[in-house]
């Protein structure tokens, strides 16, 4: 792969080059003479660093100095490799632990979104009249939570200070 050729976007097993051609940078990997990619990403070429200056004369023999140092070639994941924190969204379903109990609402921490656990804890709450369908008014938060219950419940949407209202359920 040279410069005018370059792809901008690798996927994993993509060949890259010849080690001949190439260093290995990160993101990348050698088999049978051959750099692949290891990750879906952007390629770079890194042309290796040109001492400053000019070269200096020698005054005696030398043995034959080591080959010019090869351009180094890495994958990166743009705009991947951040970290992403997962907002809850209204109709997401959530793992969560009761953290404490009003007579109105139970408060939670919210501890799975969907598929990912999140990194940053969020703070629930499931108000009465959002713990069933039907018979609201004959709901009582203590007898259907208790602090340290695990719930799984829908986000149905979010409170002026940020705090998500949920209908929620055993799991």
């Amino acid at each position: 792969m040279s410069a005018a050729t370059a792809t901008p976007l690798a996927i994993p097993g993509q060949p890259l080059g010849s080690t001949s051609k190439y260093q290995p940078g990160p993101g990348t990997h050698i088999h049978q003479s051959t750099l692949y990619s290891s990750l879906l990403g952007v390629v770079h070429i890194a042309q290796p660093a040109k001492a400053p200056g000019p070269v200096k004369r020698l005054n005696k023999i030398a043995p034959a100095s080591a080959p010019a140092e090869l351009p180094t070639i890495s994958v990166s994941r743009s705009g991947v490799s951040e970290k992403r924190e997962v907002l809850p969204e209204v109709g997401n379903t959530v793992l969560c632990r009761v953290v404490r109990i009003t007579p109105r609402q139970a408060v939670v921490a919210i501890l799975i979104c969907g598929d990912t656990v999140l990194d940053a804890e969020w703070q629930g709450i499931i108000r009465v009249q959002d713990v069933r369908a039907t018979e609201k008014d004959r709901v009582k938060i203590y007898e259907s939570f208790r602090p340290g219950d695990i719930v799984r419940a829908e986000v149905v949407g979010f409170c002026r200070s940020g705090v998500e209202r949920r209908r929620g359920g055993f799991c």
